[in-house]
This record gives structure tokens, C-alpha cells and sequence, in this order.
């Protein structure tokens, strides 16, 4: 099966391009592609803000240090680059483990008192200063010497240590070291809790589960908006059996990924997954793991289908999902995906802009534009127009690297010159000894 998808997508879009096809001013010959800048308001001096489209990063460098705005005059107009990040919050509270115990044939118990402070009371109201004193949680993070399990969890919590009460009813918790996978040991329930004391039952019937300690968190982010990329993956045969393989060539290393999405019609399962990249198709360095799971608890959906991770750029991506013994997800679909890219600008009465690209030499600009603006929330939403050749490319690289036949031209008739010395002295006669 041919996995060129997404090679064939931005070839598509090429043809099309090419047909279209503009002239830049002087300065600015040395940028390929270029795209017409569409409802920008005429009538009023204001900042407009545009998305970035996957084929115009196909065709950008992989930072974007090449972007330029110019107008209808070829003047070149302040702008700046919005990549959205990921935002989190951690806060680890003060707490210490009471109990570690296991019930043979059922689980491992662990008890951990939060804080010693008394609890609210029931009868009057709280202050501010009060409720910003709890120990508000809803993560826990589990520290265990095993290296490799996958077990369900049960979260409690109590006021008194006596009275308990489920907030979570099961969770899993792994590691797959002998495949290379740190798993995942942290359990995170919905909403805010701040009782005084937490109780986790680890399910392995056959042993006391091995628990060095429990850190109690208090966790809180937000993900950016993406995009996703054009579905490029295939099935590959994989040389472990225990696993299923997938591969994608995205047809260029310039685009940004930060996210792989997976979807699938099997009802209930877990399973580790790892990603790979590579430049050539052949050496593969490790990119990211994670795990995704479904399967329902007290009559609702529980599922993670996403493995996040650092944005990356690659050509080649490829992802193994660990099936173990059990068999491949069925109608497995994956999506990689991509933060958002914006570009704001000023925009001037009755002016028209263009935004160029594709200059491998040129670098990243600085402006004063983004200080100067500070942060809007809303603005004014511009469009791109189709992708436009430069029909007056000027290459901006040195004579030599644009024609590099020369050099071994060069190199051809000074072997040839050095070879004919060489044979023209072993022909000199001797002169005669005096």
C-alpha cells in the first residue's frame, strides 16, 4: 500500500499553484511563492490576524524565519508569529503515606493523610483566605520500582479516615520498560477535592503491590486549538508480533506536530503506544510514548486517545501500538496534528498586501509590532489567497551553489592538468652524468 498521501496533497497543490504565478519588486525577488492577502478592511487603520494553511508550511521553512509582508508600494510591513502553547500549573502539597497494606486475592491498599488541618465546617460559611487554604487536589502520582504492570485503580477520599468516599472508581496505571515504555502512574479525577485523607486500592490479586510514595497534585492547563494534517498513515508489517505498526511520509520535513490522535471501533481496551521519526525513512530515533485506553465505568465513557509531546518537524513519522497478547485494534485511524500559526499585522485605508515566502537564506525579522500592539483578544479575520510563483525569481544563493557543475568541472580539468604534468615529466629524458 502506497503511503504518500500527504506527498500527493501538496503535489496537487503545487500543480494548481503553478499555474498562477506573479511578479515580486526588486527586493524582493529572492522569496519563490507568494499569496494575496483577501477582506482586509479598507475603510480603517486596524490589526488583522490570519491562520496559517498546511501547504503554505510545506513550502515555508520550518520556523517560519522567512515570512515577510509587503504592500502594493513593496514595503516591507511589521507583523508577528502567534504560536499557542500548552499552559499547565502543577502544585505538589505536603502529604505522607499512613498505610500500605494488601488484602490477598483483592489489592493493595495505601492510605495518605493530605494535611492535618481540621476540616471546614459545615454550619457557617468560609472565608476566602479559608478556602484558599485547602488542600484542593485531583492528581496523584504513584512512585513503584516495578518495570512493567498495567493495573486498575480506586481513588477515595475521607474527612476522618473511617468514611470513605469514590471519586474514581478505576483508573489504570502502567509501565512497559521491556519495550522501552515509561507508562503512566498518575491518576487525575474530575473536578477539585480537598478532603483531609486519600485512599488508592491498586487491583493485582496476586501480591502486594510495591508503592515508594504518593505525590498529591494539584494540576490544572490548557491545550492550543490544532489542526490536523492530511491523514498520511498506512499499515506496516511489524517485526514484533506483539505489535501493530503504522507509517507516514508527510512529504516535507517543515511542518510542525505536537499532537498524534488515534480513533478506533473497539469497544474497551488499553494499550502503550510509541513514536518514531526520521529524516530518510531509515534511521528512526524515538520521538514519544503514551497510552490510550476506553472502556466505560458506571455507565459512562472513559477514554484517552491522544498522545501529546514537544512540537517536532520530520518527514517520516511512525507509530507502534503495543497489542501484547491480545488481538490489533480494529479500523485503527491516526491523525497527526499541529498548533495553530497566526499572523497579525497593521492594516492601513487602501492598501492591499501580499505575504511572501520560500527563501531559504532569509532571516528571522524582528519588529516592534507585537509591544506595541500588546494583547487583543478579538480581531478582524483575513484570508489568503491561492499560492502564486514568482515568475521573477532571482536565486539568492552564491554563483558557485547554483551551479555547482562548475566545481567539478574545475576539478575535472585540474586532475587532468595535474595528471599531464605528471606523465610530461616521467617523459623528460635524464640529462647525462658530467
Amino acid at each position: 500500500m502506497i503511503r504518500r498521501s500527504l506527498a500527493s496533497f501538496f503535489f496537487v497543490v503545487l500543480l494548481g499553484a503553478a499555474a498562477v504565478a506573479t511578479d515580486l519588486p526588486t527586493p524582493w525577488r529572492s522569496w519563490r511563492y507568494s499569496r494575496s492577502f483577501e477582506d482586509v478592511p479598507r475603510s480603517e487603520r486596524t490589526p488583522v490576524t490570519m491562520l496559517l494553511p498546511l501547504d503554505l508550511l510545506a513550502h515555508d521553512d520550518a520556523r517560519s524565519s522567512d515570512l515577510r509582508i509587503i504592500d502594493d508600494r513593496g514595503q516591507e510591513v511589521p507583523y508577528f508569529l502567534t504560536v499557542l502553547q500548552s499552559e499547565s500549573k502543577t502544585e505538589t502539597l505536603p502529604s505522607h503515606i499512613l498505610e500500605r497494606s494488601f488484602v490477598a486475592g483483592q489489592f493493595t491498599q495505601v492510605v495518605v493523610r493530605v494535611t492535618d488541618r481540621p476540616s471546614l465546617g459545615e454550619s457557617h460559611s468560609a472565608t476566602l483566605q479559608q478556602l484558599q487554604a485547602e488542600p484542593w487536589f485531583n492528581t496523584y502520582r504513584i512512585s513503584t520500582p516495578e518495570t512493567d504492570f498495567m493495573f486498575w485503580v480506586e481513588t477515595s477520599v475521607s474527612d476522618d479516615a473511617h468514611q470513605w468516599r469514590v471519586i474514581d472508581a478505576r483508573s489504570p496505571i502502567s509501565r512497559f520498560r521491556k519495550r522501552g515504555l515509561e507508562g503512566n502512574h498518575s491518576i487525575q479525577f474530575e473536578g477539585y477535592s480537598n478532603p483531609r485523607y486519600l485512599r488508592l486500592r491498586i487491583f493485582d490479586p496476586d501480591r502486594q503491590f510495591p508503592v515508594d510514595d504518593v505525590e498529591v497534585l494539584s494540576c490544572s492547563g490548557s491545550e492550543p486549538p490544532r489542526i490536523a494534517l492530511p491523514n498520511a498513515f498506512s499499515a506496516e508489517k511489524s517485526p514484533d508480533g506483539s505489535e501493530s505498526r503504522w507509517a507516514a511520509d508527510l512529504g516535507t520535513p517543515n511542518l510542525p506536530v505536537s499532537e498524534m490522535d488515534v480513533s478506533t471501533d473497539q469497544p474497551e481496551f488499553y494499550r502503550a503506544v510509541r513514536i518514531s521519526t526520521s529524516d530518510d525513512g531509515k534511521e528512526w530515533n524515538f520521538r514519544a510514548a503514551g497510552e490510550i485506553y476506553r472502556f466505560h465505568q458506571s455507565g459512562k465513557l472513559k477514554e484517552s486517545l491522544r498522545v501529546n509531546f514537544p512540537e517536532a518537524f520530520a518527514r517520516f513519522w511512525r507509530v507502534d501500538i503495543v497489542d501484547g497478547n491480545d488481538r490489533p485494534l480494529p479500523n485503527v485511524r491516526l491523525e497527526l496534528r499541529s498548533i495553530e500559526r497566526r499572523v497579525t499585522f497593521r492594516a492601513e485605508p487602501a492598501r492591499t498586501y501580499r505575504l511572501i515566502y520560500g527563501n531559504d537564506r532569509a532571516s528571522s525579522p524582528q519588529y516592534d509590532l507585537a509591544r506595541i500592539l500588546g494583547e487583543k483578544k478579538v480581531l478582524p479575520i483575513v484570508k489568503l489567497g491561492s499560492e502564486e510563483a514568482t515568475t521573477n525569481y532571482a536565486d539568492p544563493r552564491p554563483y558557485t551553489e547554483r551551479h555547482t557543475n562548475l566545481l567539478w568541472l574545475a576539478l575535472a580539468i585540474a586532475v587532468v592538468v595535474l595528471a599531464y604534468a605528471a606523465l610530461r615529466s616521467l617523459r623528460m629524458p635524464t640529462p647525462p652524468a658530467q
